[in-house]
């Protein structure tokens, strides 16, 4: 039985590991949870029926001896948290973004080198079923060469923009930093080499100053293609979604309805506009039938956790895990450069 303990108690904690940890109740074990918000604590505690709650992380620590610690804190917090885990024996998974800077994804791969420990950072739309699905239609040719991709984010303005008090604020880059390592990873796991990155930037929303902005464009350029990632703040609405270009054949995938179309339209006769739409509409029609029932009766779908499963089965030896301390840094490296570009031009 793996022992777990689990640091911060806000959204993703209570919204994805607490229930991801208790359906595996088989193999894993909450030993304590840990928040500095004593009412939170509490709140998580009893609802959860957990028995050991703690508002001090050494003390947790040394008290239930976890075999892995999940950070779900600020992004500020976790090269701290990790390090001290480590040393105390604890394998660690890491909510994303891995860090704040690249020194601290480095202070963190070498305690776990040094502690001889494994460290993973969740970037759980890596496990998303139908981005999977995407990546091994491109790496078996079934669709032609890579040629680009275009990633289109929607964060509701009331989730952060409008809230002054939101921990996103305090990162590099602001809102950016908080949804802009999805972007990033969902881009480096298709391009080699960024060579260059460009990035646009406008504030919409004067009456937010505390926002950096609320339309944020970035084309990361590599040498096998181009990410072109639109990041929008402003809208009451919310959408995930990538287009993977290739030379036979254009993927779209919804990252929230967890579906992937392959849409192929090599002319635009009739005869083959008519196919293609029939072949979308036959696919998205059986996708989002298979989708609804396992929204309805399996966890299995979730990217979180098939992403836990897969970083506890790493711990286990049984299995590589594709998201580890390198991979994280990787990411933090190229939002470093975005934030950087962005402070050097001011925004439109």
């Amino acid at each position: 039985m793996i022992k777990v303990a689990i640091v911060g108690c806000g959204l993703i904690a209570t919204e994805k590991y607490i229930p991801i940890f208790k359906k595996l109740k088989d193999r894993v074990k909450i030993v304590g949870i840990c928040d500095l918000n004593e009412n939170i604590l509490k709140k998580v505690a009893t609802i959860w029926r957990i028995e050991n709650a703690y508002k001090d992380f050494s003390t947790m620590l040394s008290e239930q001896v976890p075999d892995l610690v999940v950070i779900c804190t600020p992004p500020r917090t976790h090269a701290r948290l990790a390090i001290e885990a480590m040393e105390k024996g604890a394998h660690v998974l890491v909510e994303k973004p891995m860090a704040t800077s690249i020194v601290e994804c480095d202070n963190m791969i070498d305690a776990a080198i040094r502690w001889g420990r494994k460290l993973g950072v969740m970037h759980n739309q890596l496990f998303n079923p139908a981005f999977e699905k995407a990546r091994q239609l491109v790496n078996s040719n079934s669709v032609g060469r890579f040629l680009g991709m275009r990633i289109f984010l929607v964060t509701p303005i009331d989730y952060m923009t409008s809230k002054a008090e939101h921990w996103a604020h305090k990162l590099p880059g602001g809102v950016l930093g908080e949804t802009g390592p999805h972007a990033v990873y969902l881009s480096l796991a298709f391009l080699d080499n960024i060579r260059d990155v460009q990035v646009r930037y406008k504030k919409l929303f004067p009456e937010y100053p505390w926002s950096v902005a609320e339309d944020i464009r970035i084309d990361l350029i590599a040498d096998n293609g181009m990410s072109s990632i639109i990041l929008a703040y402003g809208s009451a609405q919310t959408t995930a979604e990538v287009d993977i270009i290739c030379t036979d054949a254009l993927l779209k995938v919804d990252l929230q309805t967890r579906t992937m179309v392959v849409h192929r339209r090599p002319d635009i006769s009739a005869r083959t506009i008519g196919k293609s739409v029939v072949s979308t509409v036959h696919q998205m029609s059986r996708a989002l039938v298979l989708n609804t029932l396992r929204y309805a009766f399996s966890i299995d779908w979730d990217p979180h956790y098939r992403g836990v499963r897969k970083f506890l089965d790493y711990m286990e030896g049984n299995a590589e895990y594709q998201v580890t301390g390198e991979e994280g840094k990787r990411n933090i490296a190229v939002m470093e450069i975005i934030v950087q570009r962005m402070q050097e031009k001011p925004g439109v």
